[in-house]
């Protein structure tokens, strides 16, 4: 059975390629990710792929860092660093931080900030995780402020879902659901 869904927002797919990558590089990506969908909450569907180069100057064989994103109504964007001729992307920190610098550049080109457009910046608040719903990829975030905020598994950014565990730090946008608040964007905070 097909259910029909407006937007859809699912986890980001993520692949490293030619390298395995350290926890510092991943938690990058995770940051990056995360301002971005601050910017961009109605973003729905997110691809990266970053690919180590070896730092070969003759050979060209630099990071590259591949980003593709989908949008509501079907609109798209996509985003290649490659390196340029200084080879400042032989450092793979570096590509991750003018991919998604680019990323963003055209995402204000194709859709407008929702924060400004509703004149009202969406903040994030501070919680911690409640409960996990049985036999299901969502729980709830008790919230800063004593709410009980319903999660889906495609709103943990940075830490895989079935990572996350009850008491664990967190903040989140707080948001209207059809079925009372929710939480988007949620990152565990380190301890």
């Amino acid at each position: 059975m097909r259910q029909e869904i407006q937007i859809i927002q699912v986890a980001p797919e993520i692949t490293y390629r030619n390298f395995e990558p350290s926890e510092r590089i991943r938690a990058r990506v995770g940051k990056e990710l995360g301002r971005l969908e601050s910017h961009f909450p109605k973003i729905t569907a997110c691809k990266v792929l970053v690919e180590g180069g070896l730092g070969r100057r003759r050979t060209g064989d630099l990071a590259q860092v591949h980003l593709h994103f989908v949008l509501p109504g079907g609109k798209e964007v996509s985003v290649s660093e490659m390196g340029d001729e200084k080879h400042a992307h032989e450092d793979v920190m570096v590509a991750i931080r003018d991919a998604f610098r680019a990323a963003e550049r055209q995402l204000k080109s194709v859709q407008p900030d929702p924060r400004m457009e509703a004149g009202v910046q969406k903040t994030r608040i501070s919680g911690k995780i409640a409960r996990f719903i049985a036999d299901e990829p969502a729980g709830f975030i008790r919230g800063e402020d004593g709410v009980d905020h319903y999660f889906h598994a495609n709103e943990s950014t940075g830490t895989p879902f079935d990572q996350l565990r009850v008491g664990d730090a967190v903040t989140f946008r707080p948001d209207a659901g059809e079925k009372g608040p929710m939480a988007r964007s949620v990152h565990r905070r380190r301890a």
